[in-house]
Order: C-alpha cells, then sequence, then structure tokens
C-alpha cells in the first residue's frame, strides 16, 4: 500500500498545545498524527486530519523547539516530515486584541492568523528580553499585584498593552499597505507611537515597581526622591522610586 503524503501543516508554529490541520493524501480511517510521537488524531478525509501538538511539552520561557510532524497509516507506513516551531512562554495577548485595535480588518483574507500570531510572538519576545535585562522575573507569580482599589496597573494588564500595540501597528501597516486610500496608515503610526512609548517606560524602568514586590516608595518630607534605600529591618538595600512618578 502507497504511504501517506503530508503537503502540509497549518499553522507552522504555536505553543504546546496547539490544533494543527494536516492535509495531503492517502490517509487511511486509522490515521495518525506524529508530533514527535503519535496522538489522538481526527480523521475528516482521505486529505485532511486534525490533531494537537501535545500539551505536556516543556521549555524556557521564550524559547522554542522544532518538532517533526508526520502522518502513519494504520498500516505502519508513514508520510516525509514538516516541521512545527513550538514557542514556550507567554504572549500576553490575543489574536482577537490584536485585531479589535484595526477597524476595518477581517480575519481570513490575505493576513493570514498565523502571519499576525507570529507579529505577536515577536512582539513578546522583545517584551520578554527587556524583562530579563531589568532583572524582573518572567513569572506571574513571582509579581506584586495592586491592592483592592489602588490605581497601579496589573503587571498583566501592561504587559498585554504593550504586546498589543506592537502586534497591531505592524497589522494596521499591512492593512494600510493593501488599502492606503483607507487612512490605515494613520492608525498604524498612532499605534506605533503609542508602543514605542510603552516600550520605552518598560525598558526604562518606570514600570519596575509593578513587577518588583520589594520595590519602595519613600518620602522625605516635601521632597521625593530615586535611588537605593536601606531597609531598617534588615540593612538590605532595595530600589526606591520617585513620589509621584507616573505607572
Amino acid at each position: 500500500m502507497a504511504a501517506p503524503t503530508l503537503s502540509s501543516v497549518s499553522p507552522l508554529t504555536g505553543p504546546p498545545g496547539s490544533a494543527v490541520v494536516c492535509l495531503g493524501a492517502g490517509f487511511d480511517a486509522g490515521a495518525q498524527v506524529g508530533c514527535p510521537g503519535l496522538v489522538a488524531t481526527t480523521w475528516v478525509s482521505a486529505t485532511e486530519l486534525r490533531a494537537a501538538i501535545p500539551a505536556d511539552l516543556e521549555g524556557r520561557a521564550g524559547s522554542s523547539v522544532v518538532v517533526s510532524v508526520f502522518v502513519q497509516n494504520e498500516d505502519g507506513t508513514t508520510s516525509a516530515t514538516l516541521s512545527f516551531t513550538v514557542r514556550f512562554g507567554e504572549t500576553w495577548t490575543t489574536l482577537e486584541a490584536v485585531c479589535g485595535e484595526v477597524p476595518q480588518f477581517r480575519r481570513g483574507g490575505t493576513i493570514p492568523d498565523a502571519t499576525i500570531e507570529a507579529w505577536i510572538w515577536s512582539i513578546a519576545q522583545r517584551i520578554n528580553a527587556i524583562m530579563l535585562r531589568r532583572g524582573l522575573s518572567l513569572a506571574a507569580a513571582d509579581w506584586a499585584q495592586p491592592a483592592a482599589g489602588a490605581v497601579q496597573p496589573a503587571p498583566e494588564s501592561v504587559l498585554e498593552l504593550i504586546v498589543r500595540y506592537g502586534a497591531a501597528a505592524r497589522l494596521a501597516s499591512a492593512v494600510g499597505a493593501q488599502f492606503s486610500a483607507t487612512g490605515e496608515w494613520g492608525l498604524a503610526k498612532t499605534l506605533r507611537s503609542d508602543f514605542d512609548l510603552e516600550l520605552k517606560a518598560l525598558a526604562a524602568g518606570e514600570y519596575d515597581k509593578v513587577f518588583r514586590p520589594g520595590a519602595a516608595t519613600v518620602e522625605t518630607g516635601t521632597l521625593a526622591g530615586g535611588g537605593d534605600v536601606t531597609v531598617a529591618e534588615t540593612g538590605d538595600a532595595e530600589q526606591a522610586f520617585t513620589k509621584g512618578q507616573v505607572f
């Protein structure tokens, strides 16, 4: 019996547990997808299978790994392999949120979801790199959480905003390149400006207090200063922030 043929895997990248559609030919009713081990598979037709990348794959936040995807028929014959890139780590925003920033954009057209997801991942990687350079944890469990009624933003909302603006700016630019008469170029510039402003604030440490539980705001009479302060109880130095600094 002829071996199955795997012609495409969609999407080509995503986090553990991502649903994938495998297209090709010669898939029998007992065919299974391997990625890299055989996984539960839904047979749609002799040319289409649906499965999911294993959800238990683990990796360092911000890293990725390439796995080989193939199809194995019930008789043991297998197809050639195609690559799927598994990404580890939070991207902070969603495809729906990014697309919502571009009102005239309709999904399913010439800009595929996979492309937008790649933009989201790229922006998230930049954010992760800045966080690491500033010594900020990428684990949400380590972050300070605002008290009830506080005006300080939640850490997750800060990262979501930055990634959403960045990815939406790329999307608006792509849409504007196709339909420049709609004015989407102006939207792209606005989103890019908002993204640059927030990214610079993150890189400059203006959001450090949001993420670092040990950060302190100190007052010295009518004045306020920034720098290191000493904790009386422990003698340890902690980072201080200027009173009235906008976060």
